[in-house]
């Protein structure tokens, strides 16, 4: 290819690349602002948690410790942590299956033990329980006429919502000897029973299939879309690394993180760019003379460089520009939500917690 091909593609390709991985750069330090952005946009939070506090009877630490956070409308809101952590603990609380604990949980607004409050309130528990000889669709209405539609109602909602998950078929088995996925449908189709604004799930992929999986987070996901807000605790981060737009991470009882997944991956991930050019090893020079930090994948041969300033970025940027190196593609990398946790937890529960 010749001189000038090679200085009109490099043009085309420092274009992307500026909307890209300089944009990136730019977002670090303007987290505080964006945060303020967001806040102004969403103004109330569906669920609203503040020093959130329980200590179980006998034991000398508290399972949670004054944990504070906010699920807005639309936020697919991971809550993370190890077994232990505190999270069923919280969770039980934010629904009302605990009695005593400490602190402020309103839901749109109220205080999460009112009716007010429940009323915009969807649950799936980890496990699903079912009444004997009852089938399906008897069950849904039942559920339904119990929430106070009316017998009409009840029979259209329960129709509705097991065609959506597919499982209109079913209507006349017994939820008892369904799969787990299955199982986990109905536990949703009665979950959005009022229509709530907010669905707290606790674990609801366990013992599900990766169809079945797959099948309940592509539901979740456009129940966020229309604008209902999702908080779920999962122990598969690939999974809530593909969905989820926020995330509160706990561990020990204590929160380590709150806030947008663009605001977590712009605080510790370590963002890189992998290249692939038509010199490497001019590149490989310029790179070691400049003292950037960088490797080479074993298998596509691309340079995986992670610049440390703004300065070794422009230095890169000018090389593209003037030299003969063709920039042949390009591409911004960084760390997995799963690599994110493991870096900042250490410790997964209140027993082996570091001592301060």
């Amino acid at each position: 290819m010749k001189t000038n091909q090679i200085v009109k593609q490099n043009k085309k390709n420092i274009k992307a690349f500026n909307k890209t991985f300089r944009n990136a750069f730019m977002s670090k330090q303007n987290t505080k602002s964006g945060v303020a952005v967001y806040k102004k946009m969403v103004v109330k939070p569906i669920l609203f948690v503040n020093n959130l506090y329980k200590r179980y009877p006998g034991k000398k630490k508290p399972t949670i410790n004054n944990i504070s956070f906010n699920v807005y409308p639309g936020q697919f809101h991971a809550f993370i942590g190890a077994n232990g952590a505190g999270k069923t603990t919280s969770i039980k609380s934010i629904i009302g299956a605990y009695a005593r604990w400490s602190g402020t949980v309103l839901i749109n607004g109220y205080k999460n033990t009112s009716i007010e409050a429940k009323k915009s309130l969807g649950y799936i528990p980890e496990n699903a329980r079912f009444p004997q000889r009852m089938s399906c669709y008897s069950y849904l209405v039942w559920m339904a006429k119990l929430s106070g539609l009316s017998r009409i109602e009840a029979k259209r909602f329960a129709k509705t919502r097991l065609t959506e998950l597919n499982m209109w078929n079913l209507r006349g088995k017994s939820p008892n000897s369904f799969s787990s996925g299955q199982k986990k449908k109905v536990l949703l189709a009665q979950a959005l029973i009022n229509n709530p604004q907010v669905l707290v799930m606790d674990e609801p992929a366990a013992n599900l299939d990766p169809k079945a999986r797959l099948e309940l987070f592509d539901t979740l996901g456009k129940l966020t879309r229309e604008g209902k807000a999702i908080f779920i605790s999962s122990h598969v981060l690939a999974e809530l690394d593909r969905y989820a737009n926020a995330a509160t991470i706990l561990d020990g009882g204590k929160i380590v993180f709150t806030g947008t997944t663009k605001q977590l991956f712009n605080k510790y991930s370590d963002r890189k760019l992998s290249v692939n050019v038509s010199n490497p090893k001019k590149l490989k020079a310029f790179l070691k003379e400049k003292g950037i930090d960088y490797s080479i994948h074993d298998i596509s041969g691309h340079f995986i460089i992670n610049f440390q300033t703004r300065k070794q970025e422009m230095d890169f940027l000018q090389l593209i520009q003037k030299s003969k190196i063709q920039l042949l593609s390009f591409n911004e990398t960084g760390n997995k939500l799963d690599d994110i946790y493991k870096k900042l937890i250490k410790f997964g529960s209140v027993d082996t917690m570091e001592q301060q």
